[in-house]
C-alpha cells in the first residue's frame, strides 16, 4: 500500500477514534503520521482534535493549533472556518471575522452562520441578518432556522427566503434542527 493510501487509512481511523473518544493518544499519533505522509486534511483534523477532543487546555495547544491551521488555510477546505472558530473561542473576534469572511468567499457552507455570530456578538445585527439571508437562500438550515425565529412569517421576505432555501437544499434530506440558547440569536432588526 502506498504512503498516500496509508495516510488516508490513518486519517480515517484517527477521525473515527477521535469522534468516539477514549483513544486520544492513538488518534493523535495517526493524525501526525498522516500529516508526515503528506495528507493535508489531517492538518485541520489534528487542530480540531487538539482544540476540542484531546482533553488538553486551550492555552496548552493554541500555538500548535494556530500553526496547523495557518499551514492549511491556502489549500484545505474547512481550514479557514476552523481557524475562525478557534479565534472566536479565544476572543479574537476581528481575526475570526477575517477568517470567516475568507471561508465564505472560498465557498465553505459552514462559515456564514459563524460569521453572522461574530457580527451579532458585536451588535452588528443588520450585517448578521444580511449574511443569514444569503446563507439561508443557499440552503443553510441553521441560518434558515435563526431567521425563522427573528422574522414574522407573514412578511413577504420570509416567503422569498423559504422558497430559495427549499430550492437550494437537497430534496432527499430532511432539514437539520439546531439547538441554541434561547435569546442568543435575537437580532435587533428594527432599522431593517
Amino acid at each position: 500500500m502506498s504512503a498516500v493510501n496509508n495516510a488516508q487509512v490513518w486519517f480515517d481511523r484517527a477521525d473515527d477514534l477521535a469522534s468516539r473518544g477514549g483513544h486520544q493518544e492513538e488518534a493523535e499519533q495517526l493524525l501526525r503520521d498522516a500529516i508526515a505522509a503528506g495528507h493535508r486534511p489531517a492538518l485541520v483534523r489534528l487542530a480540531e482534535f487538539l482544540w476540542h477532543e484531546s482533553g488538553r487546555d486551550w492555552p496548552d495547544v493554541i500555538v500548535e493549533v494556530e500553526e496547523l491551521l495557518t499551514h492549511a488555510i491556502d489549500d484545505v477546505p474547512g481550514a479557514a472556518n476552523a481557524f475562525g472558530n478557534v479565534l472566536a473561542d479565544t476572543g479574537q473576534d476581528q481575526r475570526a471575522e477575517e477568517m470567516f469572511r475568507r471561508a465564505v468567499a472560498d465557498g465553505d457552507p459552514y462559515a456564514a452562520t459563524n460569521l453572522a455570530s461574530v457580527l451579532h456578538g458585536r451588535g452588528a445585527d443588520l450585517a448578521a441578518y444580511d449574511i443569514l439571508v444569503s446563507a439561508a437562500k443557499n440552503g443553510d438550515d441553521l441560518a434558515y432556522q435563526i431567521l425563522g425565529h427573528n422574522l414574522d412569517q407573514a412578511e413577504p421576505v420570509w416567503a422569498e427566503i423559504t422558497a430559495a432555501w427549499s430550492g437550494a437544499r437537497p430534496a432527499d434530506e430532511p432539514p437539520q434542527l439546531f439547538c441554541y440558547i434561547r435569546g442568543s440569536w435575537d437580532l435587533d432588526l428594527t432599522a431593517r
